[in-house]
């Protein structure tokens, strides 16, 4: 009797967890959380690649230089207003000297 109740408890389980891969409830949370800390971390290698951070140190340079070339008051704020939308997710440390400060005081 005991022996019934046990394994209709684990056929019940493997029933379960049958019809949990069949519907793709396992996908979902692997999705949400393996895969999510996947895309995560590949991101984080792409943000400190040579390529990224020599791009972005190339923008924030002709946007520098864009800048300081602005005639009037309402160009400048423009100007302000993008760097700060370019550079807004941008670690500020990969830029050195006056061009980090620039690009501090454009986004703050």
């Amino acid at each position: 009797m005991k022996t019934r109740i046990v394994l209709g408890i684990i056929g019940g389980i493997v029933l379960l967890l049958a019809l949990s891969l069949g519907l793709g409830w396992f996908d979902v949370f692997a999705i949400k959380t393996v895969d999510k800390a996947k895309q995560n971390a590949k991101r984080e290698v792409f943000e400190q690649s040579q390529s990224y951070v020599e791009g972005k140190r190339q923008e924030a340079l002709k946007l520098y230089q864009e800048y300081h070339l602005c005639k009037d008051e309402d160009s400048k704020k423009a100007l302000k207003y993008v760097i700060s939308q370019k550079f807004a997710n941008v670690d500020e440390s990969i830029f050195t000297g006056e061009l980090r400060i620039f690009i501090h005081k454009m986004k703050y």
